[in-house]
Parts: structure tokens; C-alpha cells; sequence
């Protein structure tokens, strides 16, 4: 699978389990996971490369594995997130 479609499957995935994404300018900070309230959003640099956002979200993602446990995941990604 390409970086690309790896990159928006990482974007469905959070979607699905209520996480929002944000691609904002942060210099040199890549981002993370924030918990505001009750509600997640996983910034991301949007100057990062493909790659850098692929390892960035499956990362973030591999600590939700409890809200990711009954969704159905493609398993290349299930591999990435280290959820095989």
C-alpha cells in the first residue's frame, strides 16, 4: 500500500473512533495526541513528510488500541499499529 493511501486509512481509523486530526503549521514540533476535555485531536505538522505523518498517526493510534479493538482494520494496518 502507498504512503498516500496508508495516510488516509490512518485517517478513517481515528475518524472512526472519535479522534479529530488537524494538520496545522508548528514549526518544528511534528505534533501528537491532545485530550482536550473529554475530546482527542492528534495535531500534526503539516510540513512533515508522508512518511513522517504515517509514523506520527500510527503511533498515536497504537496507544488507543482499546477503542480500536472492534473495529475492523485492513490488516497492513493492524501490522503498523502493532495490533496483529
Amino acid at each position: 500500500m502507498r504512503r498516500e493511501q496508508l495516510l488516509q486509512e490512518l485517517e478513517g481509523l481515528a475518524e472512526k473512533i472519535g479522534i479529530e486530526i488537524r494538520y496545522e503549521k508548528m514549526g518544528t514540533i511534528s505534533g501528537g495526541l491532545c485530550r482536550i476535555n473529554e475530546g482527542r485531536i492528534i495535531l500534526i505538522n503539516k510540513h512533515l513528510s508522508t512518511a513522517s505523518k504515517v509514523e506520527l498517526l500510527s503511533t498515536e493510534l497504537a496507544t488507543e488500541s482499546s477503542r480500536l479493538e472492534k473495529i475492523f482494520i485492513l490488516p497492513e494496518i493492524r501490522n503498523l499499529l502493532g495490533l496483529a
